[in-house]
């Protein structure tokens, strides 16, 4: 796991990127598949039988048996992950994704990618990890964020290496012997014994476990860097993409629905305008000046990422990568601008689908702004985002869907949404529905279930 993204799940090796936006293409949502349950279901319970077997097998040594248990049932895991709609098994995204998985195999025909299998995960966040056992995940968040396919085949050699590496049983292996060490005992037994302070002291005993679990993190970090480029400059992809990646990283705080999505301006209608109140937020008795953020992806103590200086450097000195005369390419033969706005498309359907309506408002704003959709898909969904709101309110069940506001979370664009829908009545969704119609005039024909969204709103006496 890299050392600057702490998820829980401590045998995941991790890389994630921030980048800027590309030119975008003209597919429609109705011409991608959101395949949530692959029809090989049967053929990827195999697969997860065999690949975590045979990961077991490599395991010996000092508390083998402990680390063995680790990874038990963990086949049955991930085949539960898939059957939740974990991933997306979208046709268009592997038809982008496979030839530069196959270029990179190619250019390494020390590498057997017989096992190798990359899915895509469900997630906003820019990030991709390697299980250690040929199984791999590249989230959504980062196909979005990223400029080129040389920055995501320099991601895929990065993950590569860490299973090649062996770096999931040899960080399993160090986490279990570090908690079974006859140090970590001896302190765990004084604790026990303390009469006062015991859970202070548990919870520094656990900071001085995850610092030293951090320092190794960084050290197999690096590893993987310099063997993944070792593998990525085989490539035809450019050698300073890498670089041009890892130095993205510095920004990873200004990623995360960070986006001032100007809600006010949204939903602001000549025929009805904006109102104040929308937005207007009710005392709270447990407000509070400690925020947390249900999307961070750091610890305040490693926000200045200065692991990455250290990794670029240590790139350019092992390297001798010469920054000034290398230039990302952007390849022709498979346009990465085709994979990221599938991807934008994919993220904001996932979010759809499960009806997580502020999320899926937030990414629509935050993307369109940034040209990544065009605009017939954002008034599509813009109204279907209004249609399904008032459909929730109707049957009083946009609390199932849309948290309220929370005055302890940090993502305040998040919670800016989550106040305006909540604070809108019915009534005021159909005005919102029927102003925003009126303000669309060249863009009517390309809204799903025009009809549909007409009588509902017709239904409404209010």
């Amino acid at each position: 796991m890299s050392d600057f993204f702490i998820f829980g799940r401590m045998n995941f090796y991790r890389l994630s990127f921030i980048f800027f936006f590309g030119v975008i293409n003209t597919l429609s949502s109705q011409e991608l598949s959101y395949e949530y349950i692959p029809g090989n279901i049967d053929s990827l319970k195999i697969y997860f039988k065999r690949i975590n077997s045979n990961h077991i097998k490599k395991i010996n040594g000092s508390f083998s048996s402990k680390i063995k248990k680790y990874y038990k049932n963990r086949d049955e895991k991930s085949l539960d992950a898939v059957k939740d709609s974990t991933y997306v098994f979208n046709s268009k995204i592997k038809e982008n994704l496979d030839p530069i998985l196959q270029h990179i195999y190619k250019s390494n025909p020390e590498i057997n990618p017989t096992d190798f299998n990359f899915f895509i995960k469900n997630s906003i966040v820019p990030n991709a990890a390697c299980y250690g056992d040929g199984m791999f995940e590249i989230n959504l968040g980062l196909l979005t964020k990223l400029e080129s396919n040389d920055e995501l085949a320099f991601i895929i050699c990065h993950e590569v290496a860490h299973k090649l590496l062996d770096h999931s049983i040899k960080g399993t292996t160090k986490r279990v012997s570090s908690i079974n060490s006859k140090e970590i005992k001896k302190k765990v037994k004084k604790i026990k014994r303390n009469k006062y302070g015991r859970t202070r002291a548990a919870l520094s005993l656990i900071d001085e476990l995850s610092i030293d679990l951090l320092d190794y993190s960084k050290e197999v970090e690096a590893e993987a860097d310099s063997l993944g480029f070792v593998l990525f400059s085989k490539t035809k992809y450019s050698k300073f993409a890498a670089l041009y990646a890892l130095e993205k990283l510095r920004k990873v705080d200004e990623m995360i629905l960070s986006h001032d999505v100007k809600i006010d301006s949204v939903f602001n209608f000549r025929s009805y305008p904006f109102k104040d109140y929308w937005l207007k937020e009710s005392t709270s008795l447990f407000d509070t000046n400690e925020k947390t953020n249900d999307f961070s992806l750091v610890s305040d103590t490693l926000k200045t990422h200065p692991e990455i200086e250290f990794r670029v450097n240590k790139l350019v000195k092992d390297f001798s990568i010469v920054r000034e005369e290398i230039v990302v390419s952007r390849t022709t033969e498979y346009s990465y601008e085709d994979l990221k706005h599938i991807s934008n498309m994919q993220s904001i359907q996932f979010a759809f689908d499960l009806k997580f309506l502020d999320l899926a408002l937030y990414q629509l704003i935050e993307k369109y702004n940034s040209k990544h959709i065009t605009s017939d898909y954002y008034y599509s969904k813009i109204a279907e985002v209004l249609y399904m709101a008032a459909q929730a309110k109707k049957k009083h069940e946009l609390g199932k869907y849309v948290p309220q506001k929370n005055s302890f979370s940090d993502e305040k664009q998040l919670n800016l949404i989550r106040l305006f829908l909540h604070n809108l009545e019915l009534s005021e969704v159909k005005k919102i529905w029927i102003a925003f119609y009126e303000s669309i005039e060249g863009e009517k024909n390309n809204i799903e279930n025009l009809n549909k969204i007409i009588e509902f709103f017709k239904s409404i006496n209010k």
